[in-house]
């Protein structure tokens, strides 16, 4: 009797050390901050009308965040080196939390942006810490699957972010949005307090990692690479939802045909598991560029609500096959000085994105939409050239030198 009483009590302490696991937990985190800046997308031109102020200017608290997301990842990078990478979650996460709130409570336009800069800022920890913390403890062969898990994370964060912020929309204010947000990512810090360390990293030497990051071609082509999907697949992304209200549909229908994005990538990225170890990642980078031209391509036909379906499912399956590649691919070529590789992979991405986000705003103010995505649609047709043969020639060899052909 007393073995079968202690039974629940023995199972429901290993459902918790699951949840709790790295493998697990690691994965939630990307997908909680992947929230933060998108459940602000379809509400742009709804906070825009509650503050009595332009869609440009609401607009702002999206490049705003992206820019510091982008920046402030150069105080957290050389932090996780110092603290280690769970104690630089744990603060970084806090302060997002605070962030949040003060953004459900913002009494103006200015203090909006004020408060998602701060959230942006934030969560510019988390996702190069949680690349490291898999870099650190995942042998070689075990990273691909892992950074899959993470591209669908944070997939389920963008389909997730845009759906919920315009379904919540229909019944509540995007205050209370905000402020439940705000509430629960307090509410993650305890889990994340409790992660177990990826060991010690005292010897990590920030000025020898610039030093050789600033030697290493490979990874600063790569940055380039990802600061151009940044700006596609990020930032012009952003501004679907806003383009799709200007022609007249809801906050939900806008929400609702983007998140397609997201499920592009859940079903893509864990569609790669299957292959991708038997594919070239070049032939990857190839296929992602040819798709992300054609995602491009149909919105130049129009913005309806089925071309933006259509564009944002194409960018979905465009993002699942470049942006994993682009992950391993960099984790190998700066292994020597990961923790700040990943920081400046990061930032690359999102600084990419700020700009697009910025020119999404100029043409949200300007009518300008099919100026934007034919440039967008050549910029693709660059990344598909330089990815695909810039990963051809490359050769990994983690923990000694790398050859190319």
């Amino acid at each position: 009797m007393a073995n079968k009483g202690s039974e629940p009590a023995g199972r429901t302490p290993g459902l918790v050390a699951r949840a709790a696991a790295p493998g697990f937990l690691l994965p939630f985190i990307i997908f909680w901050s992947t929230l933060d800046r998108t459940i602000v997308l379809p509400l742009v031109p709804v906070v825009a009308e509650e503050f009595d102020a332009t869609v440009v200017a609401a607009g702002m608290s999206v490049t705003a965040h992206a820019l510091a997301y982008s920046f402030l990842q150069l105080v957290w990078g050389p932090l996780s080196t110092r603290w280690g990478r769970v104690r630089v979650l744990t603060v970084s996460t806090s302060i997002a939390a605070l962030a949040n709130i003060a953004t459900a409570a913002a009494p103006s336009m200015t203090t909006f942006v004020i408060a998602r800069t701060a959230s942006g800022g934030a969560f510019a920890a988390t996702f190069a810490a949680v690349l490291t913390y898999f870099g650190d403890t995942l042998p070689p062969l075990r990273r691909p699957a892992a950074m899959s898990n993470l591209a669908t994370a944070a997939a389920l964060g963008l389909a997730g972010g845009s759906l919920l912020a315009a379904t919540l929309d229909q019944w509540v204010s995007w205050r209370w949005t905000y402020a439940v947000y705000g509430l629960v990512t307090a509410l993650m810090v305890l889990a994340i307090a409790r992660l177990p360390h990826a060991g010690d990293h005292a010897g990590e030497s920030v000025r020898a990692q610039l030093r050789s990051l600033g030697r290493n071609r490979w990874a600063l082509a790569i940055y380039g690479l990802t600061a151009l999907e940044g700006f596609l697949l990020i930032g012009v992304f952003n501004f679907l939802p806003v383009a799709l209200q200007l022609t007249g549909e809801s906050v939900f229908v806008s929400g609702f045909v983007t998140a397609a994005f997201g499920v592009a990538v859940v079903v893509v990225s864990q569609g790669m598991k299957l292959f991708v170890a038997r594919v070239a990642p070049a032939r990857l980078l190839a296929v992602a560029g040819v798709i992300a031209v054609g995602s491009f391509g149909v919105l130049l036909l129009g913005v309806s609500a089925g071309t933006v379906l259509a564009s944002a499912s194409l960018m979905g399956v465009a993002w699942a096959l470049a942006h994993t590649t682009l992950q391993t691919w960099v984790a190998d070529a700066a292994v020597a000085s990961r923790a700040l590789g990943m920081t400046f992979f990061s930032i690359s991405l999102m600084l990419g994105g700020a700009v697009g986000s910025a020119a999404g705003s100029l043409a949200a103010g300007q009518s300008a939409f099919p100026v934007l995505f034919a440039a967008a649609a050549a910029g693709a047709a660059v990344f598909t050239v330089l990815a695909s043969s810039g990963r051809a020639r490359y050769r990994e060899r983690e923990g000694g030198s790398v050859t190319v052909r």
